[in-house]
């Protein structure tokens, strides 16, 4: 169907009439919207208006605090906002705005790794999907995996956060995703992503969980030079965006996981003073090199496992620890759903050892199920397994090795929010004997944390893995 220009003009006033005409014709009659953007004068209007362009051409309905960060003209722009508010959504569209909209430019997408980066940059490449079919072949050229290019010559680059790898471009616009977890990061922001804007006058806007005091995300946060945008879990409410059940996710997170509840829907900084893995350690830890490895592939190296055995209501957890020189590697990470039986776990780690070549110890929380549990791995066929009971003076020196590995930049664990909160949650008080007494709260779980240090614990003691557990401890 082809307008004639007087009938383009009234579909141009119709759509800039109410934003609620605009969503309707891109999912009611996309056909429409193609013949509408041949009108020079609403061509111009989406080049100028981020929001318009997201509701016409993406076809979104943008909340209040949407509006306000998509009408925004600053170029040193703060995002936080809570848990499933769209802020990837929103990320993406004005990314996708600004490369149609500025010819001949480079948007960089920069998250703590390349996993999480290319996380933002498939809601680019499906957003771009949802336009209309001309209008997408209009302004696509190419993408790929992590590129997206298009015809008047601009290009959406997603990035790790990797000084290497950052390094050599000129930027005009670049988007932080998570940037409380950056390593490096005061280097990276003064000496790295700034200079990249020098040239072209670009803007920045970074966005995160809140996450630990001594980041750079925090000090921007409370930079006035910054344009803070900052919603919770009340206005995403308002927007219609929560379901019920999610609304009564939010209250149990209130009741059980206060700290979590203040970071995640308050988008608000909170620690406790008494947390053993600071957010500011675990943070530092990250490594935009590290992925995990896969379960089903061959891997060749010098790995150390370390086991959680579940109880009545807790889960199983596997951890394996890659050595490589001095250095450690989170390399895996595996959480059994609840009621996996014990034989279940024995036999994903002999698969595990059978494929892992060369796994040297694997130490076991053996408090609850004895040796018994020992000789039922070791006729299995698991690769070296020791039991480990783990009494108050053993549970504290291998909370202290984890911890002293952490923060001596030894070992080093991918970018899984999911692993950081329950690593965060794991809280100490001094007993009356000078001893560290470690807990966590009702209703939270700590199977990765001890998973995760028994894997280090294995690794230290590890040259001494023929003797007894109870020599080694």
């Amino acid at each position: 169907m082809r307008l004639g220009d007087e009938d383009r003009r009234r579909l141009t006033a119709y759509i800039l009439a109410d934003s609620s005409n605009a969503l309707a014709l891109h999912r009611e009659n996309p056909s429409l919207v193609e013949e509408a953007i041949l009108e020079p004068d609403l061509l111009a209007r989406l080049s100028s208006d981020p929001v318009l362009f997201a509701t016409l051409i993406l076809g979104l309905k943008p909340t209040p605090y949407q509006l306000r960060f998509l009408n925004s003209s600053s170029k040193r722009i703060i995002i936080r906002w809570p848990r499933q508010s769209g802020k990837t959504l929103s990320l993406a569209a004005y990314a996708i705005w600004f490369a149609v909209s500025h010819a001949s430019t480079t948007t960089l997408i920069v998250a703590p790794s390349r996993r999480q980066s290319m996380i933002l940059n498939d809601v680019i490449q499906g957003l771009i999907d949802g336009a209309p079919r001309r209008i997408r072949a209009a302004f696509l050229r190419r993408r790929l995996r992590t590129m997206t290019y298009l015809r008047n010559g601009s290009r959406i680059v997603a990035l790790p956060n990797s000084e290497n790898l950052l390094r050599g471009y000129t930027a005009h616009l670049i988007i932080l995703d998570e940037a409380a977890f950056f390593q490096n990061d005061e280097a990276i922001f003064q000496h790295v992503l700034t200079p990249m804007l020098a040239t072209t006058g670009g803007g920045m806007v970074v966005s995160s969980t809140p996450w630990g005091k001594n980041t750079q995300f925090y000090r921007i946060s409370n930079d006035p030079a910054w344009e803070v945008h900052h919603a919770t879990w009340r206005d995403a409410v308002d927007a219609g965006l929560y379901r019920p059940e999610f609304l009564e996710e939010v209250e149990r997170t209130r009741e059980t996981l206060p700290l979590t509840y203040r970071m995640e829907y308050e988008a608000d900084f909170a620690e406790e003073a008494d947390t053993w893995l600071t957010q500011d350690l675990l943070a530092k830890a990250c490594s935009h090199e590290i992925e995990y490895e896969s379960f089903d592939t061959k891997n060749i190296g010098e790995f150390y496992i370390g086991v959680d055995l579940a109880e009545r209501v807790d889960y199983t957890a596997v951890a394996v620890v890659r050595r490589e020189g001095a250095s450690l590697m989170l390399a895996l990470m595996h959480r059994f759903p609840l009621g996996t039986s014990l034989a279940a776990c024995i036999g994903y780690l002999k698969v595990l050892g059978e494929r892992w070549s060369r796994v040297r110890a694997t130490y076991v929380d053996s408090t609850k199920h004895g040796d018994y549990i020992i000789k039922d791995m070791q006729e299995a066929g698991v690769s070296s397994p020791h039991g480990v009971f783990l009494t108050q003076e053993v549970k504290q020196e291998a909370a202290q090795i984890l911890r002293q590995r952490l923060s001596e930049g030894v070992l080093r664990i991918p970018f899984d929010r999911s692993l950081l909160d329950e690593l965060n949650l794991e809280q100490y008080e001094l007993t009356k004997t000078g001893r560290v007494s470690l807990t966590h709260a009702s209703g939270t779980h700590d199977d990765r944390f001890w998973a995760l240090a028994l894997a280090v614990y294995a690794a230290e003691k590890g040259s001494y893995s023929n003797k007894p557990i109870a020599q080694i401890v």
